[in-house]
């Protein structure tokens, strides 16, 4: 189960803290990246969205996306917050990322066919063990990244 609170860039810069604070009564903590922000706890999940001016430093908006297997009181909470500040509440009935999970590891199977470095194959070629690394290496940040563009494409 999903939903989404979309707001003005400035809305949520006047609330956030708040929005912090109600995630940490409720037992979320930061687990994410300034690429891609995260709150998580063991059943429930906040990810957020900004859309960001960089030329003006400038947010222009936001939205907040909760997860969860069922409904709950931080749901209710963040329902409530959303209100208060003047937040759009809306479900999402997009598949979760944990609903697209096999398609996706379908597709990476198909995708690490053709750009896995098959390390027996360079070393047999003579090719330097440093070189062999730094290729794995590369891989597996651009499989990271896939699997990110993968999720988003099958949750949008």
């Amino acid at each position: 189960m999903r939903f989404r609170f979309e707001m003005d860039g400035d809305v949520y810069s006047k609330h956030k803290d708040s929005f912090k604070r109600l995630l940490a009564k409720h037992g979320l903590r930061w687990r994410g990246s300034l690429d891609r922000p995260f709150w998580a706890s063991a059943t429930e999940r906040v990810t957020g969205l900004f859309d960001r001016d960089a030329e003006k430093d400038l947010l222009k908006s936001a939205t907040l996306t909760w997860e969860s297997a069922g409904k709950s009181r931080l749901l209710e909470d963040l329902k409530a917050w959303a209100w208060e500040v003047g937040a759009n509440a809306v479900e999402d009935r997009s598949p979760s990322a944990e609903e697209v999970t096999d398609e996706v590891e379908q597709a990476l199977r198909y995708w690490d066919f053709v750009w896995k470095p098959n390390e027996d194959l360079l070393k047999a070629q003579g090719r330097p063990q440093a070189w062999i690394d730094a290729d794995v290496k590369q891989w597996k940040q651009r499989r990271q990244e896939r699997r990110r563009e993968l999720i988003g494409q099958a949750t949008d």
